[in-house]
């Protein structure tokens, strides 16, 4: 229909509308008054919603604009704060660290506080363009006698003899017996095998497991302390920044395996039973340059190796004694 006809109906409408308020008795004055308040009223209506429409749009519009200004300053702000800001992270929070030793030593109550950090490994981590010169130069792993603190990022594996008492799968259980309540109740699952999850008695109650590969991981305070009463701190760990972080190995398999990566890069490994072959594979974006390292851990002995070039994996044996090794690291 084009406009003519919707005039020509509007027009029908009104006359017929007209001829009812006639026979009601409305006279044309009413009508007409009648008719223009309700033209009004209609005009305004139809004004109100025209001018609803354009606010909403200025609203989407609007909000749009500070969308847009947002990302902006976020990606202004990431490009130009935050990136500077990177390598003034880590100093910042080992600054922190060292300040709040003195509070810690007076209130040790504090560290009860330390929760695990929920924290996921990225396993497709790589970084570009990475300097490997410093494993770049290591052809074998060496010995010392006299271990210092390491804090340099470029110094090469090595062992050397502790003074750690032999600790045997006996020794375990009965520290598990004597701590039994703090160990079921703040201690994480024990990996066996790599498939499963166990609770603590599932393993140091039962006396025949034997031919499993177990990984113990301890993250809590309370564990650390109780565990450092028979494995005391090594010669080449320094007396602040070691990583609560830590893992018992126990193996019986005789079968090869990867070490867990540790939380810092400075990293060890202590034979605290038996002995095996320990390979330190270089880091994936170094293996172009740098080779493979073996060494024999004997009983007693500690590999120090920087986590950030190598990753330490333990040899199959044909031997049938039990490995046990205790893994840390500090930063």
């Amino acid at each position: 229909m084009n406009r003519k006809s919707y005039l020509k109906d509007y027009a029908n409408s009104i006359k017929m509308l007209r001829k009812e308020c006639t026979e009601q008795g409305i006279d044309d004055e009413t009508f007409k008054k009648l008719y223009f308040e309700a033209l009004k009223s209609t005009i305004n209506n139809n004004l109100q919603a025209n001018q609803k429409k354009f606010f909403d749009k200025r609203k989407i519009m609007r909000c749009i604009f500070i969308f847009a200004l947002i990302i902006c300053s976020c990606y202004y702000i990431y490009n130009n704060f935050l990136c500077n800001l990177q390598e003034f992270i880590y100093p910042g929070l080992r600054l922190v660290r060292k300040i709040s030793i003195p509070l810690v030593s007076l209130f040790p109550a504090l560290t009860d506080l330390y929760q695990e950090p929920c924290l996921i490994q990225n396993p497709f981590f790589t970084i570009i363009d990475m300097d490997c010169w410093p494993c770049s130069i290591v052809n074998n792993i060496g010995q010392i006698n006299d271990p210092q603190p390491v804090h340099q990022q470029n110094s090469a594996p090595f062992i050397y003899k502790t003074d750690q008492e032999k600790i045997n799968m006996e020794n375990l259980r009965n520290l598990y017996i004597k701590n039994k309540n703090l160990l079921e109740k703040e201690t994480t699952k024990i990996l066996m095998n790599s498939k499963f999850n166990l609770a603590p008695f599932q393993v140091f109650e039962d006396v025949h497991n034997n031919n499993n590969l177990y990984i113990w991981k301890i993250n809590n305070i309370n564990i650390a302390r109780m565990l450092r009463q028979i494995i005391p701190r090594a010669k080449v760990v320094p007396k602040f920044g070691q990583s609560t972080e830590r893992y018992i190995i126990i193996d019986s398999s005789q079968n090869k395996f990867t070490v867990p990566d540790t939380e810092c890069n400075f990293a060890f490994i202590l034979a605290l039973s038996g002995t095996r072959t320990i390979t330190l594979n270089p880091a994936e974006e170094c293996k172009h340059q740098c080779k493979s390292l073996n060494v024999e851990l004997n009983e007693s002995y500690l590999l120090w190796y920087n986590w950030w070039y190598w990753r330490p994996v333990v040899q199959d044996s044909n031997g049938n004694e039990t490995f046990i090794a205790h893994v840390g690291s500090y930063c």
